[in-house]
């Protein structure tokens, strides 16, 4: 008997023995690769713990076999959870890397293909995050959104159906180029709408590179570019919105997203109808009747762990009526009669290849092709003799290879592309075609090298060649150099400057803010033979400052940032006679120079920001300068906000415009809106209600919106819909 009971007591010791295991970890700072001491391991529900030595080792042991649970922490850092399965078949030291608290806010840029964070590169970059949270304020468009940072304007370009662009630095929207993912899907034909058909709920963020960007981006990026990054199928999401304003608008949102093995998908279906709206009673529409449709699929694959890809397209249709009221209601009118109808397609597709060849090195494959259908009709008068119709198609198609080579201290990027554009306009009676076509191949290199851990050096070339035709001109071949020089240097860790300067072009077309107006009637055809392409020189310089005095709960950064811009040969539109309206170039040079200042702080739930900008925009010619029209000199725009995670977001806004000038020398009355959000998070629900315009500005208040009898040819310089509020329902699932 006894010797049975010491035979079970040893096969129990034996047992138990086995079943125990050890954990072995080395615990690392992921930036500087420095081992971490003081670092606690800890075995998830029990007191079995430990702490890294000087050299960022640990074992913890006694480990029960099965799925256990290790959370690793140290002062400063964010927590890692690690959850494995024991026995482990390795009894080597884990590495395991935790980041800084510092940098859990840090921003990945992929404008600059580098994909470092926004405090490492040359390159200054500013990032809109958290869109979900943002697209309270407008669910359909991201017209609103964009104008978030400092140095942009949207500028209403056409009183009947509220066309608009974005202006950055003060120069004018084609300068400034958007792009979705990288990919050139929007300008030309469709410029002073894309702010108005894209809808914000599938964007992960929205970067910005003001000043010339020509090195990656080629033709038009000069004044900077807006990148729209969307969202990837990393997690399972759906999110619905629904929204409405008291001036009409009803939006209606709905974004998924999958994760499938090695397979994901995205999608964003989004519906807007406005009915129209006269805040001035005058008979005249102040805000168009529309009605928009948005499909942007998205389909992921991850073969591997070297390879990605994705196939997406975006999809859209809409429908716009402004004018009189009566003509958009009965489509009948005693009197008045004037309108302006648009209706538009676009389908683009998107197709994204990227290998790792090594682990330096990445190549990648762009495609992207795009239709955009837009047709314009505007009757002046009831009589036939006065109306205007004009339609067309513009078609893109974008191809780049990109090999990406990076180690601890540079980075290379070379790449290849090729743009092929093309206007087609269909033909209606006593209209000469304004058909034009131009073909671009680029070559470029770019090389970010980290000098020093406080000094970073960014430089790149771009050589393009480019064929440019219409009806009358077969061919017009220009080449293209364009250099790009940034410096980062960081003089201590908490304050930093930056330059920047560089090149870029621009191939004359007709599709511009002037012609918005005129719906493009007697609009004459651009001439290859006296235009050539407007070519710019610009650099940026700031400085920046940037501390959480030693805080999780507090951050304050103040940046100063410099600017200057010259576009030599800007075309203008020559008025004089309406009846043959004619680009030309008339002025030598097109100057924009300024600076922006910009706090934000943040204290505990509390964040604010103010931002201001001083811009001196005008042409030269001969010494002789003339001001660029609805250029405001002085901006300032900030906001308070109040934030208890999964409870309250409580926001104050507010943006003051000084006077800007008009035709024939007019000044205008300075502005200032303020507007209110709030919002509250009730398990899967989130409320929101907005008060937006609470001054109620709109430029009727301050004269009539009509010249000579309708607003055709009437310069937005003011909000129009005056006060309004819209509130919705948000449900994440």
């Amino acid at each position: 008997m006894k010797n049975n009971i010491i035979i079970l007591i040893f096969v129990v010791l034996t047992t138990i023995t086995k079943a125990q295991n050890d954990f072995n970890t080395k615990v690392l700072d992921s930036k500087s690769n420095e081992a971490l001491v003081g670092a606690t391991v800890i075995l998830k529900g029990t007191n079995n713990t430990e702490v890294t030595d000087l050299n960022g080792l640990a074992k913890v042991k006694n480990i029960p076999n099965g799925e256990q649970t290790i959370l690793i922490t140290s002062l400063g850092y964010e927590d890692m959870k690690l959850i494995l399965r024991f026995p482990i078949q390795t009894k080597k030291y884990l590495p395991i890397l935790l980041y800084s608290n510092k940098e859990k806010d840090e921003i990945i840029i992929e404008s600059t293909r580098v994909n470092r964070r926004s405090s490492d590169i040359p390159t200054k970059t500013e990032v809109l995050t958290k869109i979900d949270e943002m697209s309270s304020i407008e669910s359909s468009k991201i017209a609103q959104l964009i104008t978030q940072c400092t140095g942009t304007q949207v500028q209403i370009t056409a009183a009947g159906i509220n066309g608009a662009m974005i202006k950055t630095q003060g120069l004018n929207g084609r300068y400034t180029k958007i792009l979705k993912d990288g990919f050139p899907l929007y300008g030309g034909l469709s410029g002073n709408l894309d702010i108005l058909q894209i809808p914000p709920l599938d964007l992960r963020k929205i970067e910005y590179i003001k000043g010339p960007s020509s090195t990656f981006y080629g033709e038009g990026s000069i004044s900077g570019i807006i990148n729209l990054i969307s969202k990837k199928a990393t997690i399972d999401e759906t999110l619905l919105q629904i929204d409405f304003s008291t001036i009409g608008a009803k939006n209606f949102n709905a974004f998924i997203s999958r994760r499938l093995g090695k397979w994901g998908f995205t999608n964003l279906a989004s519906m807007k109808i406005h009915n129209q709206y006269d805040a001035d009673k005058d008979g005249f529409s102040d805000i168009a009747q529309v009605s928009k449709f948005n499909f942007n699929p998205k389909l992921f694959y991850h073969p591997n762990k070297r390879t990605d890809l994705y196939l997406g397209a975006n999809i859209s249709k809409e429908n716009r009526i402004g004018g009189d009221m009566d003509v958009i209601r009965y489509n009948n009118s005693i009197g008045k009669y004037y309108s302006e109808t648009q209706e538009s397609n676009r389908f683009a597709t998107q197709l994204y290849i990227n290998h790792k060849l090594s682990d330096r090195r990445t190549i990648s494959l762009k495609n992207s092709f795009s239709n955009f259908y837009r047709y314009i009709k505007i009757n002046e008068n009831i009589l036939e003799p006065f109306s205007n119709t004009f339609s067309g198609n513009q078609y893109n198609n974008f191809t780049e290879l990109n090999l990406n080579i990076n180690n601890k201290t540079q980075n290379i990027n070379i790449g290849l592309n090729t743009l092929s554009n093309s206007f087609k306009e269909k033909e209606y009676m006593s209209n000469s075609l304004r058909n034009q076509a131009h073909k671009t191949v680029g070559l470029y290199v770019n090389h970010l090298w980290d000098v020093s851990s406080k000094f970073a050096l960014e430089s790149g070339l771009r050589a393009e060649k480019v064929d440019a035709s219409t009806l009358n001109k077969e061919n017009k071949e220009s080449s293209f150099v364009l250099p790009n020089l940034s410096a980062l240097y960081k003089i201590t860790r908490e304050v930093s400057v930056r330059f920047r300067g560089g090149m870029g072009y621009k191939i004359p077309t007709i599709f511009n803010e002037e012609s918005e107006p005129y719906g493009y009637k007697n609009i004459q055809a651009i001439n290859l033979d006296d235009l050539v392409a407007e070519e710019s020189y610009g650099t940026n310089i700031d400085f920046q400052y940037q501390s959480s005095f030693f805080s999780d709960n507090v951050s304050l950064l103040l940046n100063q940032m410099f600017f200057y811009n010259i576009i030599d040969n800007p075309i203008t539109l020559d008025e004089s006679n309406i009846n043959n309206l004619i680009y030309h170039q008339v002025n030598d040079s097109l100057f924009s120079k300024g600076y922006e200042s910009q706090v934000k702080l943040t204290i505990g739930k509390f964040s604010c920001f103010l931002g201001y900008t001083y811009t001196d925009s005008y042409f030269e010619n001969r010494e002789v300068k003339t001001r660029l029209k609805l250029t405001p000199k002085h901006s300032i725009k900030g906001n308070l906000l109040f934030v208890s995670e999964d409870k309250w977001r409580i926001g104050w806004n507010y943006d003051y415009k000084s006077s800007q000038s008009l035709k024939h020398a007019i000044k205008t009355e300075d502005l200032f809106t303020t507007g209110i959000i709030v919002e509250r998070t009730i398990a899967n629900f989130v409320i929101f209600l907005n008060a937006q315009n609470l001054t109620n500005v709109k430029q009727s208040n301050m004269g009539s919106l009509l010249t000579n009898g309708s607003p055709q040819f009437t310069e937005i310089w003011s909000p129009l819909a005056g006060r309004f509020f819209n509130g919705g329902l948000k449900i994440k699932l």
